[in-house]
């Protein structure tokens, strides 16, 4: 015979969730989670897993596309934008 082994008008036995013990179902309260346990077992919800973080705001992006690389050619060498020779490995200048 347990603790909740008595007779009670319009209540019934119940087992707790939590921790398998049998207690009368008036006994046992509601979590938040949906679970019904003893009053030794239940605890309230936890304040910070109610928070709500506002989203994101994306960032603006430039709408203008990158333009495309502009080759200079003197004379007979291929010269870039900034003014420097386009090179091989071994320093010469590569030629149109």
């Amino acid at each position: 015979m347990g603790q909740a082994d008595y007779y009670k008008h319009g209540d019934r036995n119940a087992i707790c969730d939590r921790c398998g013990f049998k207690y009368k179902l008036s006994s046992l309260r509601p979590t938040w989670d949906g679970l019904l346990v003893c009053n030794k077992d239940w605890e309230p919800q936890h304040p910070q897993s109610m928070i709500r973080l506002r989203p994101e705001q994306p960032r603006r992006v430039d709408g203008r596309p990158e333009g495309a690389d502009q080759f200079i050619a003197d004379s007979q060498y291929l010269l870039l934008e900034t003014g420097d020779y386009l090179l091989l490995e071994d320093g010469t200048k590569i030629q149109l």
